[in-house]
C-alpha cells in the first residue's frame, strides 16, 4: 500500500514540477521578448540623441557665428537719452516686481 502512494506522490510531484517547468519556460520568452523591445527602444533613443547633440552643436555653432558678427559696443550706444531711461525703468521694475512677489500677501477682506 505504501508504495501505490509512494507512486501517487512522485507522479504529483512530478507533474508538479513539468507544470512549473513550463511556466518557467513561458516567462523566459516573455523576457526575452521584453528584452528585445528595451534594446529597440534604447537604439532608438541613442539615434534621437545622436540627432540631438548634432543639432545642438548646429545651434551653437550659428548662434555663436551671429553673436560674432553682431558687434555689441555699437548697438550699447544705439540708444538715445529717453529710450535708455525707459530700458532703466523697466529694468527696475523687473527687479523690484520679483522682489515683491516674494513678500507677496493676500488679504480677502481688502478692498480695489
Amino acid at each position: 500500500m505504501e508504495t501505490i502512494e509512494s507512486k501517487k506522490l512522485v507522479s504529483l510531484r512530478l507533474k508538479k514540477a513539468v507544470g512549473l517547468i513550463s511556466l518557467l519556460r513561458d516567462e523566459i520568452d516573455d523576457l526575452k521578448r521584453r528584452l528585445n523591445l528595451v534594446e529597440m527602444h534604447n537604439e532608438e533613443l541613442q539615434d534621437l540623441y545622436e540627432k540631438l547633440s548634432a543639432d545642438q552643436a548646429a545651434l551653437d555653432s550659428a548662434i555663436d557665428s551671429s553673436l560674432d558678427s553682431v558687434d555689441l559696443d555699437i548697438l550699447e550706444g544705439s540708444f538715445n537719452a529717453d529710450e535708455n531711461e525707459e530700458i532703466e525703468f523697466a529694468e527696475d521694475f523687473v527687479v523690484s516686481a520679483d522682489a515683491e512677489d516674494d513678500d507677496f500677501s493676500f488679504d480677502e477682506d481688502e478692498e480695489f
